[in-house]
């Protein structure tokens, strides 16, 4: 009998060897895609030099010439400086003007508060711009003009008109001067909104106390005014029949202060008692 070997008994792992290269498939795939990432890098430079190249072309054509410029919201007189500062060249290409950069330099011109630019095509630029509106005078270590907004804008110049009502009471570097301000823009416009133009053209000065109240002064009133810090519809409207009631009974020269920083009564100091 023939033996069986030790050998045959055992079981022989064999181990394929791996094929370490791609299939020659992969090749041809990985070639295409590189040759349409190729033409569409070089169809999108196509298509930028293009689009440089007609632009320059563009904006050196005449038929995109500025021609006209159309300026409104300032009178005649302001419309040729705000050219000037503009930085318009003459027969320039309405295309290639910066709208950005001339905004700029014309905000940068006190007197203006925005500025608008539109362009329209072939050969008008619009611009539209809104003047700076002074609402009073603020004195601290200069006088300076202050807008309806309770903002500080420009310094007064020796040519400028002052005819406005003067703020003061307000220290240099005090961090409540910006706050104080707009409070004194809303009592400037309240009183603008109460449809008192005797009170609007007469009024003063608006001092402005530690407390941030404010004593109010006007040219043909002979006795000051103290209304707090808010609700000044109300106190304005007050002091209109006070007034009123003054000159019917005929003590208005004889009143030398009325505190309406009341919320039910407002009170009258004469020149020998207070009412």
């Amino acid at each position: 009998m023939k033996r069986s070997s030790v050998l045959d008994k055992q079981s022989v792992k064999r181990h394929k060897r791996k094929n370490l290269l791609p299939p020659k498939r992969s090749f041809g795939q990985l070639g295409f895609g590189l040759i349409k990432i190729f033409l569409f890098f070089l169809g999108l430079g196509a298509l930028s030099l293009a689009f440089i190249t007609g632009y320059q072309f563009l904006s050196s054509s005449s038929y995109f010439r500025l021609d006209n410029i159309v300026v409104a919201g300032v009178n005649d007189d302001f419309r040729k400086e705000l050219i000037k500062i503009s930085g318009i060249k003459e027969n320039e290409n309405l295309l290639s003007i910066d709208s950005s950069t001339i905004r700029k330099n014309i905000e940068r011109h006190p007197w203006l508060k925005s500025v608008c630019l539109k362009k329209e095509f072939p050969h008008t630029l619009h611009i539209k711009a809104e003047n700076e509106e002074v609402a009073a005078i603020v004195i601290l270590e200069t006088m300076s003009f202050m807008n309806r907004e309770g903002i500080i804008f420009k310094d007064v110049e020796s040519n400028d008109c002052v005819d406005f009502p003067a703020v003061t009471g307000l220290s240099h570097g005090d961090e409540k001067n910006e706050a104080s301000l707009k409070r004194v823009a809303s009592f400037l416009n309240a009183i603008h909104l109460c449809v008192s133009p005797v009170l609007e053209k007469d009024l003063s000065e608006i001092h402005v106390e530690e407390d941030g109240a404010f004593t109010v002064y006007f040219n043909r009133l002979p006795f000051k005014v103290l209304f707090g810090r808010d609700d000044f519809e109300r106190k304005i409207h007050s002091l209109k029949d006070i007034i009123s009631h003054l000159r019917a009974t005929n003590r208005f020269y004889q009143a030398r202060s009325i505190d309406l920083d009341y919320s039910d009564r407002a009170v009258v100091s004469f020149t020998d008692r207070v009412v």
